[in-house]
């Protein structure tokens, strides 16, 4: 059950998200986007994240998480060494778990994920209870990583990779062409949601892309327009299956 002060910080994110993407796509939009088609299904895919995936999937992570046999060691390490740490093991388990619900036993856990046909950044909201207890994985593994930690990092890490979330599908024209040597830009992330089959074994990254790089699944949006670009994944689906991960 989702607490009074959780519910507030989640809407003061969502807020701050709105202003600060909101302004960004009105100054650089890539496309145009039909608000009166997408927006009231985009904000109902962040209230069923906000008040029953996280919960839900938090349950079913109470039987399948496994926690890292870490070094005890490493509790010793100044937290940024940590908190690093963290990321990197973190981040390069969930390029695992994502190019694993992307195989075809598992797609559909994934596929509400892909179905928006537009993308700006809430689009990316769209998350399956099934989706987000295999997403939360490779964070329960890390975890132990950072052992005792203030207690304001678990919201400032939930701030961080909420706004990664949005950052990646953003509706921008930048050519971010240097900094995707590192990271997950909004044009390598819209080539991993293009319908077109060259693209779906593609950028796979969440945070870094040189996990995509080192496997060779990077494609670079260098030689390619935003406007040749379409999403969606070309089905009908129920939304209770797309929602639940069925």
């Amino acid at each position: 059950m989702i607490t009074l002060r959780q519910l507030i910080f989640l809407c003061l994110l969502f807020l701050f998200q709105v202003a600060i993407f909101g302004w960004i796509e009105w100054r650089w939009g890539a496309r145009r986007i039909e608000w009166r088609k997408v927006l009231l299904a985009d904000l109902t895919a962040v209230l069923f994240f906000a008040l029953v995936v996280r919960q839900a999937a938090g349950y079913l992570n109470g039987w399948t998480g496994i926690y890292g046999p870490w070094p005890a060691a490493i509790g010793s390490w100044p937290l940024p060494v940590r908190l690093v740490l963290y990321l990197l093991v973190a981040d390069f388990g969930a390029y695992w778990m994502h190019r694993l619900v992307h195989l075809k036993p598992l797609w559909r856990v994934h596929r509400w994920h892909h179905s928006p046909t537009h993308m700006y950044w809430l689009a990316g909201s769209r998350t399956s209870i099934l989706q987000q207890a295999i997403f939360n994985l490779p964070y329960i593994f890390a975890s132990p990583i950072l052992g005792v930690s203030p207690f304001w990092l678990a919201n400032a890490l939930f701030f961080f990779y909420a706004t990664t979330n949005g950052w990646m599908h953003l509706n921008v024209t930048w050519r971010l062409r240097g900094l995707d040597w590192i990271l997950v830009t909004p044009q390598s992330h819209h080539i991993h949601h293009s319908d077109d089959p060259l693209h779906y074994g593609s950028n796979f990254g969440v945070l870094l892309s040189i996990w995509d790089r080192m496997f060779r699944t990077f494609t670079s949006p260098k030689d390619l327009s935003p406007d040749s670009l379409r999403f969606g994944i070309g089905e009908k689906v129920p939304v209770a299956r797309l929602a639940i991960g069925l």
